[in-house]
This record gives C-alpha cells, structure tokens and sequence, in this order.
C-alpha cells in the first residue's frame, strides 16, 4: 500500500462532466473536502453538447413499471426502484440548484416515454433555457444554443459557490487500493508528472463513455466501425481503471445513438438533423438503403436519435462483411431544399456549421447527385469506395419506384409513419454516405442501488462509486433524455454515500 501522497482530499471526484460535478456538489454538502480531476481541458463531458432535456417522472409507481419494460430483465429491481424514484425527485432537485445563479427551469410541453410500455404517460421534460447574464462560455462555438451548455453553467457555479477545486488537464491513470482491496485514491497525470492523490472517504468515477476507444468498440459493438460524436477523451478511462481493481461490467453492447455522417476533415461524426422525439407529422426527406440499393428499417423510428442504428449492424457470412455499413441516404431536389440533413456538434477545434441547403456539403463531395437514380447508383460507386462497388442501379430504381408507391398509398412496410414520408421524384437525386453513429455508450462498470461498484463475484468494492454515462442504468432499450437525467439522480446518490463513508486516519 501506498505511503507517501502529493495530495489529500475526503473525496475525489474524477471527471468533471454533469455527474462528476453533481456528485462533487452533493458530497460537499455532505461535509466531505471534495477534489475533482478533469482529463480534458474543460468541464462538461458530453452533456454540455445535449439538447438539454432532463427526464422527470410525476408518479415514481409508474416510472417504476416503465423502466422495468425497458431494462428487459438485464436490471436488478432495487436498482429499477431506487432510479425510479430518485427521477420523481428530479425536478425539485434542479430548481434547488439553479437557484444558486437564477436559472431558468422549464418543463417542455408534450413529452412522455419513447416507447408504448406501462407507465409512458409518467413522464415529462424540464430544460435550462436561460441564465440571466451567460452567453455561452467563450471556448465554445455553439455557446448556449444547446441547453446542455446552460446545465453545466449552473452545475460549475454550485462547484465553485462550495470552492471545490478542479483541476483540468489532468487525467487520472489508476486507481490506488490498500491491502483489504479497498480504493484509497488515484495516480493522476499533470503537466507531465504523476500524482498520486489520496482519498480519505471515496473515490466516485464520472469518465463517461467509451465513445472514442476503437479497441473497445470492436470488442463489445457488433457492427464495425461505429463513429462517435463524443469527445475526444471518452476513451473508456474509468472502465479500464474499473477493472484493474476487480469490477464487473455490464451492458457493454448498448449504445444512444443512430445513423449519421463521418467526414474526412474531422475525428467527429455528424448525426442526422430529426429532433430525438418521432413526430408522426413531421416530414423526413430521405429513405436509408444498403450497399446494394434495398432499403431494410424505418429511418424514422420512435426514437429518431436511437436504435437506427441496430438494424445497421448486420454481417452476411455469405458476402462476407457487413452489407448496411456504410449505408446511403438518398433525398431528390425538393429534399435538398428542405433543410440541412445533419447538425454537427461544436467541439472546440472542429467547429462545422452545415449548409442550410445543403449546398456547401455537395460542393465538398460528401453528398453526391444525378439527374436519375440509375446515374445516382453509378456515382455512388464512383465516389465511395467503401461501397465496394456493389451499388446495383436496377435494385435502386426498384428501391425508389416501391417507396413512391408507399408513399401514395400512406403505407410503408417498414412501418415508417406515412406522415413523415416524402416521394422521391424530382431531379436531381443525391446521396449521402451514413454510418452507425454513436451520441453516447452505456456500458461500464456494474453499479448497485448506492452507485458503488460491483465486483465480479457480486460484491461491492469498497470505496468505489461511479456514476453518470460509466456503467448507466441503461441496458436494454435507452430512454430519450436518461443519461441527462441519470447524472443527477446518480451524481446526488453517489455524493451522498461517498460523504457517509468513515473517513480514513
């Protein structure tokens, strides 16, 4: 065991995202001296590039029944129980820290459960979307635009009002354990050399996700490759320091995410520019079809930003490789004109802001046109070699020719809503190269009802919580605006705990 410190602290919160900052802000108030360590350069992990809606639920029997559908037998009840009712409280617990710089929490009209199980109509959203005086943190394109920004503005006030010390730039490597297997701190990297900080209660790991860790992903996603629009340092840190020390995992394979674009400009992908929440009504102007032409999901799903990306995944022995991945977006003339087909995250260093017509992307190369289908086909094979050239212009005719027919008759057999269709018949026709897309990964360390972690035999590892995206709550179908919501109810759990643990001599 480790004798000699640079640094001591009663808990040490390692990631400074959403729920590293709620769970520092708990356990200070808990009466623990709270340290947090950042890998990046700033705080805000990938929440601060989220739309900002936080999950509440107004009846926690209810959100209970739900998020038992959902979570398919892979969740433990009083796990289910405790989220459920932690998300009743939600609302209350935000209001109590916007206060602290005078936001403004609203609730957003007209939204419930993505999925028709018992218990939809629970649920509801809140958002930030103003705080008197913030414009957006100057570091950042897209300001305030997103709610997520406004989130993490109130949560680095409540860090700082408490003078709790961040220290960015500053990941942490390993973690530290004592002879009973207990974890006492954490060997953190700063300007070059190693510290080693100790911590006297708990050590609470908030890394987020694996988003941007390629052997991770081929490892535990089926399809390959999966891009990310996550940040760079997502790089599955906490899971890897998880289970030096003994941790089990769970739910590696389960993803938020969708279809979207991967330039050869940037390191991030692009998700497609349909709002989370299916609107029967609202028009989506492209059909999705594999490397051969055929189409083979509805694009436009009950979660648009989730799950498109599942039917992606398949791999055909007989090809062999994987037939959908990539897979094509194609949208005529009057798609084109319908709006822009992505919306870029605005990470610093690789800012994008998309054409509005989409011009500037054809002009680039990343959308290609024809004047007919069969001519589309042919530019496909052109102008992207992953497409093997197996682009077949007569299965994509066909392909487009029974679309316009479902499209006439409101009937699709995807089961796509006839309000969000649109025909494909005005020239010229354009495609897009569309790969599955990762917002954000699940999977991570198994956690029980108090956030501490799990070992592999079933039993908690002492000292060890985690919180947040690392090892979510989901593991069977993702709940739109969970993982918002599950920094707050997991950061105030596991702060709480954290600060109730006897405090090392």
């Amino acid at each position: 065991m480790r004798q000699a410190w640079d640094i001591e602290t009663d808990v040490l919160v390692v990631g400074y995202g959403l729920a590293g900052g709620v769970a520092a802000v708990i356990a200070r108030d808990g009466g623990a001296d709270v340290l947090i360590v950042e890998k990046n350069q700033y705080p805000g992990g990938c929440s601060i590039f989220a739309g900002g809606q936080i999950l509440c639920a107004a009846d926690a029997e209810a959100a209970f029944q739900y998020l038992t559908a959902i979570s398919g037998g892979r969740m433990e009840t009083d796990i289910i129980r405790t989220f459920a009712e932690a998300l009743a409280g939600n609302e209350a617990f935000i209001r109590e820290l916007g206060a602290i710089d005078g936001a403004e929490v609203r609730r957003v009209p007209g939204q419930q459960g993505s999925y028709p199980y018992p218990g939809q109509e629970t649920w509801y959203s809140i958002r930030v979307p103003r705080v008197p005086g913030f414009d957006g943190f100057d570091w950042l394109l897209c300001r305030n635009k997103l709610a997520g920004v406004n989130l993490i503005k109130v949560t680095v006030d409540n860090v700082e009002s408490r003078g709790i010390k961040a220290m960015l730039s500053t990941p942490a490597r390993r973690l530290e354990t004592d002879d009973s297997g207990a974890v006492v701190g954490a060997i953190v990297e700063k300007d070059g050399q190693e510290l080693a900080i100790r911590a006297r209660q708990a050590v609470i790991l908030a890394t987020g996700g694996f988003e941007q860790n390629d052997w991770l992903k081929k490892q535990y996603l089926q399809g390959i490759p999966f891009y990310s629009m996550g940040p760079l340092t997502h790089t599955g840190d906490g899971i890897l320091m998880a289970q030096k020390v003994g941790a089990a995992l769970w739910h590696m394979w389960l993803l938020h995410g969708s279809y979207g674009f991967k330039t050869p400009d940037s390191p991030i992908a692009y998700r497609h520019s349909i709002p989370g929440y299916r609107n029967p009504k609202r028009k989506m102007p492209w059909v999705v079809v594999d490397k051969l032409g055929s189409r083979y999901m509805d694009e436009y799903p009950p979660a648009p930003q989730d799950t498109g990306y599942r039917p992606m995944e398949i791999f055909d022995p007989d090809l062999p490789g994987y037939p959908r991945i990539p897979s094509y977006m194609l949208f005529d003339e009057k798609g084109r004109e319908a709006g822009p087909i992505a919306r870029p995250m605005a990470f610093p260093g690789y800012e994008y802001e998309w054409s509005e017509d989409n011009s500037q992307e054809i002009e680039k190369g990343w959308i290609v046109k024809a004047d007919s289908v069969a001519g589309l086909a042919e530019a496909i094979r052109e102008r992207f070699p992953e497409n093997e050239g197996r682009m077949d212009a007569e299965r994509l005719a066909a392909t487009v020719a029974e679309w316009n027919v479902s499209v006439e008759a409101g009937k699709d057999r995807f089961n796509r809503p006839p309000g969000t269709m649109m025909p494909l018949v005005q020239p010229p026709f354009y495609a897009a190269q569309v790969w599955p897309m990762i917002t954000n990964t699940q999977g991570g360390p198994v956690h029980n009802a108090r956030q501490q972690v799990i070992d592999a035999f079933g039993q908690p590892i002492p000292r060890l919580y985690a919180v947040g995206e690392l090892g979510s709550f989901f593991g069977h179908l993702y709940q739109l605006g969970g993982n918002l919501s599950e920094c707050f109810t997991s950061g105030r759990i596991a702060g709480q705990n954290a600060a109730a643990e006897p405090r090392l001599p």
